[in-house]
C-alpha cells in the first residue's frame, strides 16, 4: 500500500541526487550506508518495537530487495540443512530456491532455519504457535513486512515475545510492504555480530551490499513516518467498516492488510473462492489517499 508521503519522499531523494553521488556510490556511498543510513534504520526499528529491541550490536547488509537477500539465505541453508516455513505464511520464502526438497511447510519449526513474516501474512498476527515454532529452530529468518501497520502495543508485545530468538535471527526489512516504498526496491538485513551465519556468509553479504539502492535508501530517510502512521490508522478504520458492512467480524488486533477467519458452516458463493483449508483469507487495499498524508 503506497502513501502520498512515500511519493514526496522519492521526489525529495531524487532532488538531492548529484553526479558525484553516482561516481562515488561504491566508496563514499557505501560509507554513507553503514555510517548514516544503517544507524537511522536501526533507530526506526527500535522505536517501532517501543524500545523493546536493542539493535546496537547488529550489522547491516543490503541487496536490491529484501527478496534477493532472503532467497540467498534460504538457498544457502537449504543446501546443507532443513528449512521450515510456517504453514500459510509467505510462499516467497520457498519459490526462490532450487532446493525444494529441503524446504517444508511445517509448524514444528525444528530445522536449521525457520522463516516467518512478522506479523504473518497468514493472518496478520504473530501467534503463540508461530513463536514456539521459531524457538525450535537453530536460526530464524524474520521478515519485518507488515510490522509497522500494527498498533504500537501489538508491536511491542510481538517484539517482547520474539526477544528470546532475536540474537539468532536474521532481520529482513521490507520497505515495500512495511512502508509502501515499491517504486525502487531496497533490501536490508540486520544480523547480530555473533550470529554463526555471519561468519559463513559475510563475504557474500558484503558483496551484495555494494549494490544497494541508494535512491530507495534516501527516500526512506526522507519518509514522514508520522504521516504514514496516520494513513495506516485511517486505512484500519476503512477495513473495519468494510467488514462490518458485510457482516464479517471486525478485529481490534492484527494488520489491516490481511484478515483471516475460520469457517463455520457454508460460505456465501461470492466468498467461497477466497477460502482454503477451512480458512477465509482477505487481503485489503484501501484507498491510498484517505488522509492525504
Amino acid at each position: 500500500m503506497g502513501h502520498p508521503a512515500g511519493v514526496r519522499a522519492y521526489r525529495d531523494a531524487v532532488a538531492t541526487l548529484t553526479a558525484d553521488d553516482l561516481s562515488e556510490h561504491y566508496t563514499h556511498g557505501l560509507s554513507w550506508f553503514h555510517d548514516e543510513f544503517a544507524p537511522r534504520l536501526r533507530g526506526v526499528i527500535e522505536k517501532l518495537t517501543g524500545g523493546v529491541w536493542d539493535l546496537s550490536e547488529y550489522r547491516a547488509f543490503a541487496a536490491g530487495s529484501d527478496v534477493d537477500l532472503m532467497a540467498h539465505v534460504v538457498e544457502a541453508v537449504a543446501g546443507e540443512g532443513r528449512v521450515c516455513l510456517y504453514p500459510g505464511d509467505w510462499f516467497g520464502f520457498r519459490v526462490g530456491s532450487t532446493r525444494q526438497a529441503s524446504i517444508a511447510w511445517d509448524a514444528d519449526g525444528a530445522a536449521a532455519l525457520a522463516c516467518l513474516c512478522i506479523p504473518s501474512v497468514r493472518n496478520g498476527h504473530l501467534t503463540e504457535e508461530m513463536a514456539l515454532s521459531l524457538e525450535r529452530a537453530d536460526a530464524c529468518l524474520l521478515n519485518l513486512n507488515l510490522f509497522p501497520t500494527l498498533r504500537a502495543g501489538e508491536r511491542a508485545a510481538a517484539a517482547e515475545r520474539l526477544a528470546g530468538v532475536l540474537p539468532r535471527s536474521l532481520l529482513s526489512i521490507s520497505f515495500s510492504r512495511g512502508f509502501g516504498l515499491t517504486a525502487s526496491q531496497l533490501g536490508v538485513m540486520l544480523v547480530h555480530r555473533d550470529h554463526p551465519l555471519l561468519a559463513r556468509y559475510e563475504t557474500q553479504w558484503s558483496w551484495f551490499t555494494y549494490f544497494y539502492n541508494a535512491l530507495a535508501a534516501k527516500a526512506f530517510l526522507a519518509l514522514d513516518l508520522d504521516a504514514v502512521a496516520r494513513g495506516d490508522e485511517a486505512r484500519r478504520a476503512w477495513v473495519d467498516g468494510w467488514l462490518r458492512a458485510r457482516g464479517l467480524p471486525s478485529l481490534a488486533s492484527g494488520s489491516y492488510y490481511v484478515r483471516s477467519f475460520r469457517v463455520e458452516g457454508a460460505l456465501p458463493p461470492h466468498l467461497a473462492p477466497l477460502a482454503r483449508d477451512g480458512v477465509l483469507r482477505l487481503c485489503f487495499k484501501p484507498p491510498s489517499d484517505l488522509t492525504g498524508g
